[in-house]
């Protein structure tokens, strides 16, 4: 499961940052090297950003239509970008995760259809299967939040008596889907095993749910934002004063590690791969193993990079800010 980390801006970058290998193997070092991603027809590179990937060479994301002033759904498979007819009327769509099996998580409406929740699956090997989760009795759902590699799928959805927030978790392991209702608590990312990453407002530190038990996040009192889980790890910034900060890595509930020279921790993968800033939350982008840094991306044309997908194959996707377009990076 990969899932865009919010954006923070990050410093222009040399090419060719030479670093240890970022695979599950370790083998030896690498040298970390950009791609520009292609547009589909008739789009510019520039409005390209990518949201998911099946870390097996596909992914997924979106692209601006200007003609109409909101994104068209894209799939890249084997890099080639196409727009899937069963997505392509989508009104304002908003492209969440994608699993190693190739399942798109999205939000949006449909002509004449009030917005929803949707799976889009297949898509990388025929025309694609789309299917809308239902609302859940006396709620309605309002978007997407991430989707395991297993199945589990994690939106957020309105109590339709009250009106207030909840999350909504569709484990495939049950019959149904569970509501999540906690004060001042809402999930905003989803392990593999199908524990969920509470977040809390005013930057405080959230939990972890997992079979109806949270368990808090300990062991840092400044403001943190916290972005993601995978294999356990959890990944975010602790904000001492603009724009002094500190990545960190929780490998328990109460076990924050702060990551060599790390500024902010944006993404991670299963593999305890994590891109981020360097130093502060203005600084180069960088990537680590762990809390190991493993050193700088590069930027062919020069540029900020604000979000990250990183992938279980170790490639690293994000956007620059100087001049939009989307870029690859691949170690090799």
């Amino acid at each position: 499961m990969f899932r865009r980390a919010a954006a923070l801006t990050f410093a222009a970058l040399a090419l060719g940052s030479t670093v240890s290998a970022p695979s599950a193997t370790a083998a030896g070092a690498c040298t970390w090297t950009a791609h520009n991603i292609e547009a589909p027809d008739g789009y510019l590179a520039a409005d390209v950003h990518i949201r998911g990937t099946d870390s097996r060479g596909n992914y997924s994301g979106d692209v601006s239509d200007r003609s109409v002033d909101m994104g068209r759904v894209v799939l890249w498979t084997e890099g080639k970008p196409r727009i899937p007819d069963a997505v392509a009327a989508f009104v304002y769509p908003n492209v969440v995760d994608e699993n190693s099996a190739g399942t798109v998580l999205l939000d949006g409406g449909l002509p004449s259809t009030p917005r929803g929740v949707y799976l889009f699956s297949g898509g990388h090997r025929g025309p694609g299967t789309l299917s809308r989760l239902p609302d859940p009795p006396g709620y309605r759902l309002e978007s997407a939040v991430a989707l395991d590699d297993r199945g589990d799928v994690l939106a957020s959805a309105t109590d339709l008596e009250d009106g207030h927030r909840v999350s909504v978790l569709w484990p495939v392991l049950a019959a149904g889907p569970r509501i999540i209702d906690i004060p001042d608590r809402y999930g905003m990312d989803l392990d593999d095993d199908g524990t969920v990453l509470l977040g809390a407002p005013d930057s405080k530190l959230g939990g972890l749910w997992r079979a109806g038990v949270v368990t808090p996040l300990t062991g840092e009192d400044r403001p943190v934002l916290i972005r993601q889980i995978r294999n356990g790890v959890v990944v975010g910034t602790a904000i001492d004063s603009w724009p002094a900060s500190r990545a960190l890595a929780w490998h328990g509930p109460a076990d924050p590690r702060p990551l060599e020279q790390g500024g902010t921790a944006e993404a991670t993968n299963k593999h305890g791969l994590i891109a981020g800033s360097l130093t502060n939350l203005i600084g180069p982008a960088a990537v680590w193993q762990d809390t190991k840094l493993l050193g700088r991306l590069p930027f062919p044309d020069g540029g900020d990079a604000d979000v990250f997908v990183i992938g279980d194959d170790g490639v690293i996707f994000g956007n620059t800010s100087n001049a939009p377009a989307a870029l690859r990076w691949t170690c090799t």
